[in-house]
């Protein structure tokens, strides 16, 4: 986790984060790597990604292609700036397409419109 450090994680808030995620121990730098070049190229900055890791550190052992299909699935959906919808909910980074489809589809059927379905988005969902 040499990158965490370099990006300027305290070794208190890597541990946490290894304590809440075991398969963090299996995350290379390579992939963190990705998944903070994945973020960065969304428009979060550093303080972002810190509250991102921090808040979900089951980001950092997801595979890379499934958290590019999430991001797509949400620009579908609408979300203009992706950055700030994960920077307020990270747990986000834990769906699937899937489920974010299931989710969407059973708040239309509830009546909600897209605005209220994609504000429920960035407060509601806790995974």
């Amino acid at each position: 986790m040499d990158i965490l450090m370099r990006y300027g994680f305290s070794i208190e808030e890597i541990k946490n984060m290894m304590d809440s995620n075991d398969e963090l121990e299996l995350a290379t730098d390579a992939h963190v790597l990705e998944v903070i070049n994945l973020l960065t190229s969304l428009g979060c900055h550093e303080e972002h990604i810190m509250n991102i890791f921090n808040c979900n550190p089951f980001v950092l052992s997801r595979d890379i292609k499934e958290i590019k299909a999430l991001i797509k699935k949400l620009e579908k959906l609408d979300f203009k700036h992706i950055y700030i919808v994960l920077d307020s909910n990270p747990y986000l980074l834990n769906l699937t397409t899937t489920e974010v489809d299931n989710i969407y589809k059973e708040k239309k059927d509830q009546g909600m419109s897209d605005l209220e379905i994609r504000d429920y988005f960035y407060q509601n969902i806790i995974i």
